[in-house]
């Protein structure tokens, strides 16, 4: 399996997992396979498409409101809901997740490595709580009916869009990932009760062996020192304590979990999601000169960041 940039054919002996892109608006392309669009626009560089590859034939499917697609070995899902057809947000998002549930218990992939939610409005105050908090509430019901992920919860991010629909899509397995923490960072999921009634349920990041290589999924990783915003402001600040973070959790996994990169530097791809496209401009700039000549793939995206004094948010793949 693996994670690339290229146009939407696959190369020789390559098979199509998933295939999606960015733009202002979310929309599935086709009805049959997940292949689709992410509602965040794309803010510097032509359009690309990112592919999921498998070594072997792929098989797709349906199930309630998921389309996807599976090998044998991995398998890997896209929904996307209408907010207007649930009670309120917090069903929304539990029925989503239930169906997610169901569709790995029938498929017979029940580890969840890494996990995709965007949203709109994901700061707006709704009563006494947030869009986000609502939202780990909606998932947190289904996470009750349908089990705790065995207290490994998978690597996860959380976006705010500017426009209308809940989108998932998800990576899932026949065996376990390998959990990993930053010893920067609280845990998310022993959050304190201030910022929510329910702890939001995911790992720093998902160490996974495919047998040929280990791949590394990072969650979303922003500007959080234990489990507090620092540099409230100051967009280039808040950039450099999220690859401070990123390092840490990448030097911990080298030496706990055998990793074959000790770097940022080192990843196939980051996705670099900017709460104000004004702040872009310093932002590119100072990750261009952290970087260097380094061949990781940047992707500079428009969302907002779950906490609303954060303006950018990073994450990770190594393949």
């Amino acid at each position: 399996m693996s994670a690339e940039n290229n146009p939407i054919h696959a190369g020789k002996g390559l098979h199509v997992l998933a295939a999606l892109g960015f733009a202002g608006k979310s929309a599935v392309l086709d009805t049959a396979r997940p292949v689709f669009t992410v509602g965040l626009p794309l803010l510097t560089g032509a359009a690309c498409t990112e592919l999921w590859l498998s070594p072997v034939p792929v098989n797709y499917g349906k199930y309630a409101s998921i389309n996807y697609s599976e090998n044998g070995t991995v398998l890997f899902g896209h929904l996307l809901l209408e907010e207007a057809d649930f009670p309120d947000f917090r069903v929304a998002s539990q029925v989503a997740y239930q169906h997610v549930f169901e569709l790995l218990k029938r498929a017979g992939y029940p580890y969840l490595l890494r996990m995709w939610n965007y949203f709109p409005a994901i700061t707006v105050q709704q009563g006494e709580l947030n869009r986000y908090q609502t939202f780990c509430l909606g998932r947190q019901d289904a996470l009750d009916a349908y089990g705790n992920f065995d207290y490994s919860p998978p690597a996860a991010t959380a976006i705010g869009t500017q426009q209308a629909g809940l989108q998932v899509y998800f990576l899932a397995a026949k065996s376990a990932g390998m959990q990993l923490e930053n010893p920067r960072q609280t845990s998310a999921f022993l959050y304190p009760r201030q910022y929510g009634p329910v702890s939001p349920a995911f790992s720093r990041a998902t160490v996974k062996d495919w047998g040929q290589g280990k791949h590394l999924y990072i969650s979303g990783t922003t500007s959080i020192v234990g489990h507090e915003t620092l540099h409230i402001g100051n967009p280039v600040a808040q950039l450099d304590e999220t690859l401070r973070n990123l390092e840490a959790l990448l030097e911990h996994g080298d030496d706990t979990l055998g990793l074959p990169i000790r770097s940022v530097r080192g990843l196939t791809q980051l996705k670099v999601y900017v709460h104000d496209p004004a702040s872009l401009p310093v932002i590119q700039a100072a990750l261009d000169g952290y970087l260097a000549a380094s061949p990781v793939h940047v992707l500079y995206l428009q969302g907002d960041v779950c906490r609303a004094e954060l303006m950018v948010e990073m994450e990770g793949i190594y393949a």
